[in-house]
């Protein structure tokens, strides 16, 4: 494993093939950040499709972006050529690939960039200049590390440090523009404000039970004398209006109605937020807003939310972690998070943390 001396010294110009999953896009962030202290002149762009370029805007590891509309401008052969061009006009010295798709490898290859370093897979190796042989989950353990491990795997870093948090960060126009628009809604008072994302766009396996988020609802809004707030892409507003219809008190549902940095802006006022095993949940960790997080299907020590203010709550059985989207059997890892659980988790995480009603400075 070549450590010494590190490859690409005279790097200029940086290609990175950002992942296409909101979560994902947030734990490659401390790979990102690696790589501009190790490039700290060099330019560096990203190539996002536009449902996560909006978390990338205004970091310092990004100089900008080129984002990759595969359902418009980029839509088939045609489209996928005119970016292909666009690449080769840049004369990238190198890219980086978090993306495993053979389709990233083949679009860096026609791009005519000269050093192409990417994870073996998918049939891509031949497109690679440096394929690198993915670690077992077992020699990073959470998938933060794992894009970690390619930089370092490639010679391209030296050996990465733990990562204590992720950290995104807000405008003073986004924070200005959250305010308003809680006063909006008439939640920018005293009260406690609890947000909550029930969904989980990977599939129903990630998703605890909307009856159950609206029993808990209302037991917090109850116990800390709360306002909540859900969450949700468009395609989830049906799931928000549920959990609304099933609680005893009125919530605020904006599900559909923000864009991602109108959400992390909304997100960020929140005195704490309980959640799926989801996009959203990487970024209310990311933001530093206290969580607690229920997971299913999928391991929470290989794609937990990073950070202290963090409480995982799961029931554990035999089938789980499995990962799939869908349970062939009766979602038993799910429902064996009972609602008194959540409750005494999140009251637990206000106390250890002191959580006031006083938006922190």
């Amino acid at each position: 494993m070549m450590t010494t001396p590190l490859r690409g010294a005279d790097w200029q110009r940086i290609m990175v093939r950002a992942t296409n999953w909101v979560g994902d896009a947030v734990m490659s962030l401390p790979a990102l950040e690696a790589l501009r202290a190790r490039y700290p002149r060099a330019e560096i762009v990203l190539v996002s499709k536009p449902w996560v370029s909006e978390i990338y805007w205004h970091h310092p590891a990004v100089n900008r972006q080129i984002i990759y509309k595969p359902n418009s401008e980029h839509r088939g052969p045609r489209g996928f050529w005119r970016l292909v061009k666009e690449l080769q006009a840049e004369r990238f010295d190198a890219a980086l690939l978090f993306q495993n798709a053979f389709h990233a490898a083949w679009m860096a290859r026609l791009a005519r960039i000269p050093s192409r370093i990417g994870y073996a897979g998918d049939g891509r190796s031949f497109l690679l200049d440096e394929a690198i042989e993915p670690p077992s989950p077992s020699a990073y353990g959470h998938q933060a590390y794992y894009y970690l491990q390619l930089l370092f795997r490639a010679g391209v870093i030296d050996k990465p440090r733990p990562i204590a948090e992720i950290q995104l960060r807000l405008t003073e126009a986004e924070k200005q523009w959250a305010a308003k628009k809680l006063d909006g809604l008439g939640l920018n008072g005293p009260r406690f404000l609890i947000g909550l994302t029930p969904g989980a766009s990977f599939g129903p396996a990630k998703r605890w039970m909307p009856e159950r988020f609206a029993a808990l609802a209302d037991r917090l809004i109850g116990a800390l004398n709360a306002d909540v707030l859900i969450f949700g892409s468009p395609a989830e507003r049906p799931l928000a209006e549920e959990i609304a219809r099933a609680m005893e008190h009125t919530p605020a549902v904006v599900a559909g109605e923000t864009s991602l940095r109108e959400l992390l802006a909304l997100m960020a006022e929140c005195r704490l937020i309980v959640t799926n095993d989801s996009g959203p949940m990487h970024l209310a960790a990311a933001l530093g807003v206290p969580l607690v997080a229920i997971f299913g299907s999928t391991d929470e020590r290989a794609t937990g939310p990073v950070g202290a203010r963090v409480r995982i709550v799961k029931h554990h059985v035999a089938c789980s972690p499995c990962g799939l989207r869908q349970c062939p059997i009766d979602f038993r890892c799910l429902r064996g998070v009972a609602v008194e659980e959540v409750f005494r988790a999140t009251l637990e995480l206000v106390k250890q943390w002191n959580i006031t009603h006083e938006h922190p400075a």
